[in-house]
């Protein structure tokens, strides 16, 4: 299935499906948004994925589909999109923090990482230093050299 990635502006829009899918949203605000990667349907906002860059890190957070639209590779293909946006603005390693998805992030080539050893940037974040809990999985995948792929467009 080949799906249209397109930037998403509208933090409301995000806001909505995020709190659809239980993520925190407080720390989204207008001033800092993250870059936000998203899929449309007719009805709307049916996915989304963020992606915080700090020089040659990035955060990878709130990666939702709204629950009719699961299991059909979406999620799949908006990290791929992040992980090459992401490469093609210089980021070396992304890093990311869940609570239910890390044997998912691992069949993408996510690894385990310490939190202890995470780069100073990252631990800064809010999702980082309060929102994700300690028991969270931290995963981390280098993403240097990697192309942008023609499914959507860089920020």
């Amino acid at each position: 299935m080949s799906t249209n990635i397109e930037p998403i502006s509208e933090l409301e829009e995000i806001k909505s499906l995020l709190t659809e899918c239980g993520f925190p949203v407080t720390d989204i605000s207008q001033s800092e948004p993250p870059y936000f990667f998203g899929v449309r349907s007719k009805s709307g906002l049916i996915a989304v994925v963020g992606l915080e860059l700090f020089g040659a890190v990035a955060l990878l957070r709130s990666l939702a589909v709204a629950p009719a639209h699961r299991g059909r590779g979406v999620a799949r293909q908006l990290v791929a999109h992040a992980e090459s946006v992401a490469a093609s603005r210089g980021i070396d390693s992304l890093f990311l923090l869940t609570t239910t998805a890390s044997d998912f992030f691992c069949k993408l080539g996510f690894i385990p990482a310490s939190r202890s050893a995470a780069p100073p940037a990252i631990q800064a974040t809010s999702q980082f230093s309060s929102l994700c809990p300690a028991s969270s999985a931290f995963l981390r995948k280098s993403v240097a050299g990697l192309t942008l792929r023609s499914s959507g467009t860089a920020p």
